[in-house]
């Protein structure tokens, strides 16, 4: 499961527990216990709070959106499942900017096929899609481009074998933490030309041979008085022949190490970096 459908996952769990409850209970103690209860270890740089408090801001317009783009249904005759599905999917597609319509959509079906009924899935479909038509026809969401600035990463899970036993590169960032390599990629740059000049340049590896697209997520950076950035990050799998590794010079890096892949795997708290081990554990068959 993607970092952000788990966030979305844990935004509905949280509405639909509110909204069971005749929307009385503090909503920021019902997303609480959700993480500490379904994924202690998650970290979804707050996503999962901004969707829930922005259906919240925005209950009553979303409410009248449902009204009126389901008219055979009365609001509180639809399932609560399905109910909380729409709020989020009209979210995402009327008020952030950020998420291309056809992801907003398919999330929310994806979320309703899940854990809603047989029919929830075609229902949810037919309500967004509907908004959508709406949308186009009165041009909105068409300058999300202008809205949000697209930046792409890339990097490697970068190993070397010696013998029967792997070693995993990883970074010390200056935020302190333990990561893998990658950097920005240029327009005109293939994703593999970036993977190998970025772990050079971080690295020192020169003899790289760069091999399996593992994974990717996306991470929506907000600056004060700046254009939101939505990020894109990819993660291949990386074979260096050589393990002489060289500490840059580069003020964002402040070591860089081999580990085991235990240890490689203890020492990051990133979930995107996990994500990208399990698949490259799981390509090497390397057990942990």
């Amino acid at each position: 499961m993607s970092n952000r459908h788990l966030a979305r996952t844990l935004a509905l769990q949280t509405l639909f527990q509110w909204d069971f409850n005749n929307q009385k209970e503090n909503i920021d103690d019902v997303l609480k216990y959700n993480f500490e209860e379904f994924a202690i270890d998650f970290d979804d740089d707050g996503f999962s709070k901004e969707l829930v408090m922005g259906v919240v801001k925005n209950i009553a317009a979303i409410n009248k959106l449902i009204v009126k783009f389901a008219p055979e249904w009365p609001l509180d005759q639809i399932t609560n499942s399905d109910r909380n599905c729409l709020r989020i999917g009209i979210y995402e597609l009327k008020y952030d900017q950020t998420i291309p319509p056809k992801v907003a959509i398919n999330e929310a079906i994806e979320l309703a096929k899940t854990y809603g009924g047989e029919s929830s899935g075609k229902f949810i479909n037919g309500v967004l899609g509907s908004i959508f038509k709406e949308m186009e026809l009165k041009g909105e969401k068409q300058d999300m481009d202008e809205l949000i600035k697209k930046e792409t990463s890339v990097g490697g899970v970068v190993y070397h074998k010696d013998g029967d036993e792997y070693k995993i590169a990883l970074i010390f960032s200056a935020h302190d933490k333990w990561a893998l390599p990658k950097g920005h990629k240029d327009n005109d740059e293939e994703d593999k030309d970036t993977v190998a000049r970025e772990v050079s340049e971080e690295t020192g590896l020169m003899n790289l041979t760069v091999k399996n697209y593992l994974s990717e997520t996306e991470v929506k950076i907000k600056r004060p008085k700046e254009t939101t950035v939505l990020k894109t990050i990819k993660f291949y799998l990386v074979e260096s022949k050589d393990d002489k590794i060289v500490v840059p010079q580069i003020a964002e890096l402040k070591d860089v190490k081999w580990f085991s892949p235990k240890e490689a795997y203890t020492k990051t708290d990133y979930d995107n970096v996990r994500e990208a081990l399990d698949k490259a554990y799981e390509i090497l068959n390397i057990k942990i």
